[in-house]
């Protein structure tokens, strides 16, 4: 979908080459998709990257119509609902991202040297949060329970994702089940109404007389140039169709075979 976006478009705008402010909607898409290949290319690290890659989302998050930025960002950018939503939280912070990696590596953080969009948000938490006072260190007992809390939390958070993309799978089943049945609906009706119109045009021929008949049958059967014209005739005459006719003396031949048999 990406590579498809990309090609579709005639927009050709870098991933930073300017404000997003700027960008019409379809240069923000286009933006997006760039920034996201271009993360995605190299293994979703880099902090210029990543912050392009947020600041881009971000971007069509504010501008795209209510109901069309979840759908952009799952089809097109090809991105989960999670990493969607740590994108956003890196364009929020964006602006602390290298006065904090430059005090982690002062420090000597342990995420210091990571470029992730995860690590760098969480790099900046720490640095926001430098000046706090350090809370009171809790007992192990304490702290198996947080994090047991915290596991929990995990599995919650990962069970209702799963829950959201299976109910997301089934809309998309029962909306292509419906699609289909829909399909067959109108099928069924239009081979309804063919087989009525064959029955019409039945009814409106009239009966080949014995003569008609024969002479139809030494035109079909001739190899002559203006057999095929003779036979034409003979079908518009008595108001059938030839190929109709052709059906009828056919019949009528393998009928007289049989009987003769």
């Amino acid at each position: 979908m990406l590579d498809e976006f990309s090609q579709s478009t005639q927009v050709s705008v870098q991933v930073d080459a300017q404000p997003t402010d700027d960008l019409s909607r379809d240069e923000k898409k286009a933006a997006g998709v760039k920034a996201i290949e271009a993360l995605r290319a190299h293994g979703n690290a880099g902090v210029e990257r990543n912050l392009a890659a947020a600041a881009a989302v971000a971007a069509l998050k504010a501008d795209l119509p209510r109901g069309e930025f979840g759908p952009f960002c799952t089809e097109t950018l090809q991105i989960s609902t999670t990493y969607r939503a740590r994108l956003l939280r890196l364009a929020e912070v964006g602006d602390h991202v290298r006065e904090a990696l430059a005090w982690a590596a002062t420090q000597k953080h342990r995420l210091a040297e990571c470029q992730s969009a995860q690590n760098l948000i969480k790099v900046v938490d720490d640095w926001l949060n430098k000046d706090k006072p350090a809370e009171p260190k809790a007992d192990s007992k304490t702290q198996e329970r947080g994090r047991s809390k915290d596991i929990i939390a995990e599995q919650e958070r990962v069970i209702e994702e799963t829950a959201a993309l299976v109910k997301e799978r089934d809309k998309t089943i029962f909306e292509h089940e419906f699609e289909v049945a829909s399909r067959d609906d109108v099928i069924a009706d239009l081979q309804r109404r063919l087989a009525e119109c064959e029955d019409d045009i039945a009814a409106l021929r009239d009966l080949l007389p014995d003569e008609a008949r024969e002479q139809a049958l030494e035109a079909m059967t001739s190899s002559r140039e203006t057999a095929a014209g003779e036979l034409a005739a003979i079908a518009k005459r008595y108001h059938w169709r030839p190929k109709d006719l052709r059906h009828e003396l056919e019949n009528f031949t393998a009928v007289q075979i049989s009987a003769d048999a």
